[in-house]
C-alpha cells in the first residue's frame, strides 16, 4: 500500500520525518512525500506522486500566529489533500491543536486534531487498517458443472456479464463487474475491496442468450458459490 504524507518542512515538523514516516514504514507501507521538490504551489511532480498513492495523511501543523492566537498552517498540505480528494483517494486530515478551523474543499470534512503523539499514532495505525481492508481479495469458484458449460463458449462475448455485490450491516452495496476467468477446469472470479468477512455476496452472470445465473446472497466464507439459473 502507498501512502502520500504531506506534511511542513521545518523544524517543528521534523518529529514527522523521525516519528511518523517510520512508524507508517513499519507498517508495510510505501511512503511517498513531496520533500524533496517542496515549494509553495504544486508541481507535476507532487501532483503524480499523490495519483500513484492509496491513501494520503495530511498534517495541518502551526505555522504563523494571528491575532486571534490561533494559527496559520500550510497552504500546500491543503491542496495536497485537496488533489487526493478530487482523484477519490482516501485521506486523513490531522490538525495540529490550535490551527484555525480551514474552509473549502475540506472544510467540512471530519478531521483529527492532536496534542498527543502517541494517541496520533494509534489513530493512523486505525486509518491505515482499514484502508489496508479495501485491498483484501479472494477467488471465488462458480458451480455448478452446468453453468460452467453453458457459459464457457460465451466467455470472450461482450454480452456476457458478470457482477456481484455485498450486503453487510443492514447495507446493500452497489454492484461491481467481475471478469469470469478460466481457472483449472472450472470459471471462478476475483473479488477486491471485501467489506468484511461477516459480509455476503450476491453474483450474478447474464447473457445474451437471455439466461441469468445468480447466487442469491451467500456468505463470502464460501468457496464454491452454486449459481442457480432464474
Amino acid at each position: 500500500m502507498k501512502v502520500f504524507v504531506g506534511f511542513g518542512y521545518n523544524d517543528n515538523d521534523k518529529w514527522i520525518t523521525n516519528l511518523i514516516i517510520p512508524f507508517i514504514k513499519e507498517l508495510g507501507c510505501v511512503v511517498h512525500t513531496g520533500e524533496d521538490i517542496q515549494g509553495e504551489v504544486l508541481s507535476a511532480a507532487v501532483v503524480s506522486k499523490i495519483e500513484e498513492s492509496d491513501a494520503c495523511i495530511g498534517f495541518l501543523t502551526k505555522r504563523d500566529k494571528k491575532d486571534d492566537g490561533t494559527f496559520t498552517t500550510h497552504k500546500w498540505v491543503i491542496e495536497e489533500l485537496t488533489v487526493a480528494l478530487t482523484k477519490k483517494i482516501p485521506i486523513f486530515e490531522i490538525r495540529e491543536k490550535g490551527v484555525d478551523a480551514q474552509k473549502g474543499i475540506t472544510g467540512d470534512r471530519q478531521w483529527y486534531e492532536f496534542e498527543d503523539k502517541a494517541a496520533l499514532m494509534f489513530e493512523i495505525l486505525k486509518f491505515l487498517n482499514k484502508e489496508k481492508a479495501k485491498f483484501s481479495y479472494k477467488t471465488f469458484m462458480l458451480v455448478p458443472n452446468e453453468f460452467v458449460a453453458e457459459i464457457r463458449p460465451l466467455l470472450k462475448s461482450k454480452d456476457t456479464i458478470c457482477k456481484y455485490r455485498f450486503l453487510y450491516q443492514a447495507k446493500f452495496y452497489e454492484p461491481e463487474e467481475a471478469k469470469l476467468e478460466r481457472l483449472g477446469q472450472g470459471l471462478g472470479i476475483i473479488v477486491k475491496k471485501i467489506p468484511s468477512e461477516e459480509a455476503q455476496i450476491e453474483i450474478t452472470v447474464e447473457s445474451a442468450n437471455s439466461f441469468i445465473w445468480t447466487s442469491g446472497f451467500v456468505s463470502v466464507g464460501l468457496i464454491n458459490v452454486q449459481l442457480q439459473k432464474d
